[in-house]
C-alpha cells in the first residue's frame, strides 16, 4: 500500500463516517471506540514511518509560558536559516506566518501529520497541552526535543487532582528524547526534577535543566519572560549545536508574541497578556513596577478552584481590580465572577460584567492614578464564547478605541 499516495490523494481518513472501501482507516486512540469493527486500519506510527518526514518534532508542555517559549525558539532556528513550523494556541505558522488558524492547543494526530507532510518542515514545534497528553493527541510522533516550562495549578476539571495533572506532564519524559526543564534535579535514585514545588520522575538520558534564567536582557516584558526565552536559547544551542552568543544576539529583533505581554498603549500603559492562571498572573502583575489596575475573569466550564486562587494573587499585587466577563461557555458569568471574587483581600474593586465597559472603566481609573493597566486572560483572542456562541470581541481592538 503507498501511503503516500493515498495521503495526498485524500484517501486516508480517522472519520467512520468518511470510511469507504477505497479509503485507508487511521485508528487512533481516540476514535478506537469508534472502530471496534474495522479489521483493516493503519496507526499514527505506521503513517509516520511509512512518510519518512525529514521532520524534527520538538513538544513543549507546561502550566504556563508555552506559546512564548515555542515561539522564541521558532524565530531562532528561522534566524539560522532553517525552515520551521510552529503549532498550539495561536494556530498554525509556517516561518512565523499565520497559515492556519486556531484551533485546539494541540490537535488531533491526523492533523499534525497531515501538516507536517504538506509543509516538510526541518522543525516542528509543538505546543503539548496535557489534555493532549492524556488524550494520546501526541501518539506516533518520535519527538526529538521536549520542553517542560512551568508546573502550577489549572485544568483540575479534566485531571481532577494536582497529582492525576502532575502524573499526565511527568508521562510525557519518559522517552530518551532530549528534555529541557524549567527545574532542579534531585539526588536520587531516580532522575528527578523538582519544579512548581512538585518532583517529577525522568529518562536520565539527554536531560538538562535549568534552575534560573540563562539570559537577562530580552525583548520582551516580564520577568517571567526570562526563563522562557532561557528554554527557547538552551534548546537551539543544543539541537543546531550553534554557539549560546550567536543565537541571543539574533533576538534583538524579535517582535514579541502576540497577546502576551503586549504593550497595546504607553499612554496610560495598556498590556494584553493571556494569564489565566494563578501562578501566571501572579507572574505578570510582578513583572511591572508601581501602581496597578487589572482586568480579567476566568473561563466557564473549566477548573472551579483556582478562581478564588485568581482572586487572591490579583488582589495581593495590584492596587485596583475589576472582575468581569472571560468566556462564560454554558456558566452563569455572575456566578463564575462570584467564585473569584471570594478569594479577594481588600475592597479596592469592581465587579463590571460588560468586559468593554470594564476595560472602559479601568482606562479611567488608570489615567486618574497614573497607574499601569493590564486586560488579562484572552491575549490576542477575537471573540467571547458563551454557551457554544462566538461573539467577535478583541481586548486589543477594544483599548485602540477607548484610548
Amino acid at each position: 500500500m503507498d501511503l503516500i499516495h493515498c495521503l495526498q490523494n485524500n484517501l486516508i481518513t480517522d472519520n467512520t463516517s468518511e470510511l469507504s472501501e477505497n479509503k485507508v482507516f487511521l485508528k487512533t486512540y481516540q476514535n478506537s471506540k469508534y472502530a471496534k469493527d474495522i479489521k483493516n486500519f493503519i496507526t499514527p506510527k505506521e503513517l509516520l514511518n511509512a512518510l519518512n518526514l525529514p521532520t524534527k518534532f520538538i513538544g513543549i508542555t507546561g502550566t504556563n509560558g508555552k506559546t512564548t517559549t515555542a515561539f522564541v525558539l521558532s524565530y531562532l532556528l528561522k534566524e539560522l536559516g532553517f525552515n520551521v513550523a510552529t503549532q498550539g494556541t495561536e494556530g498554525f505558522y509556517y516561518n512565523l506566518e499565520q497559515v492556519e488558524p486556531k484551533t485546539l492547543t494541540t490537535p488531533p494526530i491526523f492533523t499534525t501529520i497531515k501538516r507536517a507532510f504538506k509543509y516538510k518542515p526541518d522543525f516542528y514545534i509543538m505546543e503539548v497541552s496535557s489534555h493532549a497528553i492524556a488524550q494520546q493527541r501526541i501518539e506516533g510522533i518520535e519527538f526529538f526535543a521536549k520542553l517542560f516550562t512551568s508546573f502550577s495549578q489549572d485544568h483540575l476539571d479534566f485531571h481532577k487532582s494536582m497529582e492525576e495533572y502532575r502524573k499526565v506532564k511527568e508521562s510525557f519524559f519518559q522517552d530518551e528524547a532530549i528534555k529541557v526543564v524549567n527545574g532542579k534535579k534531585i539526588k536520587s535514585e531516580k532522575c528527578k526534577v523538582k519544579s512548581g514545588g512538585y518532583e517529577f520522575e525522568m529518562n536520565c538520558k539527554n536531560l538538562y535543566t535549568i534552575e534560573k534564567p540563562i539570559v537577562e536582557n530580552i525583548p520582551m516584558a516580564g520577568e517571567f519572560n526570562k526563563m522562557n526565552f532561557s528554554l527557547a536559547l538552551k534548546t537551539a544551542e543544543i539541537v543546531t549545536n550553534f554557539p549560546f552568543s550567536i543565537l541571543n544576539s539574533s533576538l534583538k529583533n524579535f517582535k514579541g508574541v502576540p497577546g502576551r505581554m503586549e504593550i497595546v498603549s504607553k499612554n496610560p500603559t495598556v498590556i494584553v497578556d493571556f494569564a489565566h492562571t494563578p501562578d501566571g498572573i501572579e507572574n505578570v502583575l510582578k513583572s511591572i513596577n508601581g501602581k496597578k489596575v487589572v482586568v480579567f475573569g476566568a473561563g466557564g466550564n473549566r477548573d472551579k478552584d483556582k478562581r478564588s486562587l485568581m482572586g487572591k494573587v490579583a488582589s495581593e499585587n495590584a492596587d485596583f481590580v475589576i472582575l468581569t466577563n472571560d468566556n462564560p461557555r454554558c456558566e452563569d458569568e455572575m456566578k463564575i465572577i462570584e467564585d473569584i471574587e471570594k478569594g479577594l483581600i481588600h475592597k479596592n474593586y469592581l465587579i463590571i460584567p460588560d468586559r468593554k465597559e470594564a476595560i472602559k472603566k479601568a482606562i479611567e481609573i488608570a489615567k486618574k492614578e497614573n497607574a499601569a493597566l493590564l486586560v488579562l486572560g484572552k491575549g490576542d483572542e477575537k471573540y467571547i464564547e458563551k454557551c457554544k456562541e462566538k461573539i467577535p470581541f478583541s481586548d486589543r481592538e477594544v483599548i485602540k478605541c477607548l484610548i
